[in-house]
C-alpha cells in the first residue's frame, strides 16, 4: 500500500500537541462506540472470553467482519512545505483568532483544499499493540505501555474539557513517563506502512479487535477519573 495524500474534511486537521491526541481519541471512541452498538452481543461475548480465559484466543461469530471495521488512533508528524492558512481551535478561541489559539493552546486547524501531500508526513505514532496472550501475564509491561499511551489521549481530553494548559500537562506527562508521544512510531513511507499493516495486532482479526477493546476501556476508565464523559 503506497502512502497517499491526507484529505481534510469538515473543520480541518488538528495541528499541534495534545489536541492532536484529543482528535485521535475522539475519532477512535466514536468509531468504537458505533461498532459496539452494531455488534453488542458479539463484542460482549468477545470481552467475556478474554476475561474468563486470559491468554486464549477468543472466537465469536462474524469475527472477521467485525474486525474489518476497527481502527486504532494514529497521530502524524507533519512538516509543512509551504505557508498554510490555519484557523483557531474553537474549543478555546473564536475561529479567526488563530494566533492566540496557537500561542496559548498550541492548537490550530489546517484545512488545505488539496489535502496534505504524503511527502509532508514524516512519521506516524500509534499505541502499543497487544496480543491476546499478553493478558495471561499479571502486570504485563506491554499492558502498562498501552495504558500510558491511552493516558496521553486523555491528556488531550483534559486540555479540551478542563481548559488545562498543554505545557503543564505535557511537562507532567514527560516527568512521569519520559516521553510526550505514543510509544510506537514508524517513518511514513511505503515499506513502513506495509510493515505496519502486517503487524500481528493489525493482521489478525481477533488481535485487532482485542486492541480496539482494551484501548477503549483504558480511555473510558481514565476519562472517568478526570470527570470527563465520552459521550
Amino acid at each position: 500500500m503506497a502512502p497517499q495524500a491526507l484529505e481534510t474534511h469538515g473543520s480541518g486537521v488538528y495541528v499541534g500537541e495534545l489536541m492532536a491526541y484529543f482528535s485521535a481519541s475522539a475519532a477512535f471512541c466514536q468509531l468504537t462506540s458505533q461498532l459496539y452498538i452494531e455488534h453488542e452481543s458479539a463484542l460482549t461475548a468477545f470481552v467475556g472470553q478474554l476475561q474468563s480465559n486470559p491468554g486464549v484466543k477468543p472466537t465469536v461469530e462474524n469475527l472477521e467482519i467485525i474486525a474489518s471495521q476497527v481502527g486504532i488512533p494514529i497521530v502524524l508528524e507533519i512538516v509543512l512545505d509551504e505557508d498554510c492558512e490555519v484557523s483557531a481551535d474553537t474549543h478555546f478561541e473564536v475561529v479567526d483568532n488563530a494566533a492566540k489559539s496557537w500561542k496559548l493552546w498550541r492548537s490550530v486547524l489546517l484545512n488545505r483544499e488539496q489535502g496534505i501531500p504524503a511527502h509532508w508526513i514524516k512519521k506516524f505514532y500509534f499505541p502499543r499493540l497487544l496480543d491476546y496472550r499478553d493478558l495471561a501475564t499479571v502486570k504485563n509491561p506491554r499492558l502498562l505501555e498501552q495504558t500510558i499511551d491511552s493516558s496521553l489521549m486523555v491528556g488531550g481530553m483534559m486540555q479540551s474539557w478542563h481548559k488545562d494548559t498543554p505545557g503543564d500537562l505535557l511537562l507532567a506527562f514527560k516527568k512521569q513517563y519520559g516521553k510526550t508521544n505514543f510509544s510506537q512510531s514508524m517513518n511514513f513511507d511505503e515499506a513502513s506502512v506495509e510493515r505496519f499493516f502486517n503487524l500481528n495486532g493489525m493482521l489478525d482479526a481477533a488481535t485487532r479487535l482485542l486492541n480496539q477493546m482494551t484501548i477503549w476501556q483504558d480511555i473510558d476508565a481514565l476519562a472517568k477519573k478526570q470527570g470527563i464523559p465520552l459521550q
